[in-house]
């Protein structure tokens, strides 16, 4: 496994140095997984443990980041195995105050070093659980397969999302790299 290490502050004391490790094993489990309860990959960082949301959960949290002033400042394809039905995007938040943003363990763990918040979200349908669904083109952070899944509950509760993320600040990339 791989790791690096960085310091976070606290207001009173010294920098307090912190190890990030490379889950192989938790990689393959998340991706493994055909549970549709588990679509997004996140480190709950009061448990200090990763754990998984389903759509209406992952929608629900998105939507709480943003009230805390949060947004999407990175969206990147991640592939998990060489199948082309493993894709992933990696999904990376920032706070407007750039004091408050850490080093990211999801992030780490999917070969990207970036401050902030981020989850890694499969690429299926958040209606129907299809593999390879198409990217929401509105926000870059959720995928449906059809209209129809688009009209659904979930759909309908997304678009609360869709609205609060400005596309254009986000960095996007082409290239998918292959996670292991």
């Amino acid at each position: 496994p791989s790791s690096a290490s960085c310091a976070s502050t606290s207001s009173t004391s010294m920098p307090k140095e912190r190890t990030l490790r490379r889950d192989n094993a938790l990689l393959r489990e998340f991706d493994g997984s055909p549970d549709p309860n588990v679509l997004a990959l996140y480190y709950h960082y009061a448990d200090r443990a990763f754990d998984c949301f389903n759509a209406a959960e992952y929608n629900t949290q998105m939507l709480r980041y943003y009230d805390h002033g949060l947004s999407v400042r990175l969206v990147i394809p991640r592939r998990i195995g060489s199948s082309e039905s493993n894709l992933y995007l990696l999904v990376g938040l920032q706070h407007a105050d750039t004091d408050k943003n850490t080093l990211c363990e999801v992030a780490f763990n999917c070969g990207r070093s970036f401050a902030g918040i981020s989850m890694l979200v499969k690429r299926r349908c958040f209606a129907c659980s299809r593999p390879r669904s198409a990217v929401c083109k509105s926000c870059l952070c959720a995928c449906f397969c059809s209209e129809a899944c688009e009209s659904s509950d979930v759909g309908k509760d997304h678009r609360k999302l869709c609205e609060l993320i400005d596309t254009s600040s986000i960095v996007t990339e082409d290239e998918c790299v292959q996670l292991l």
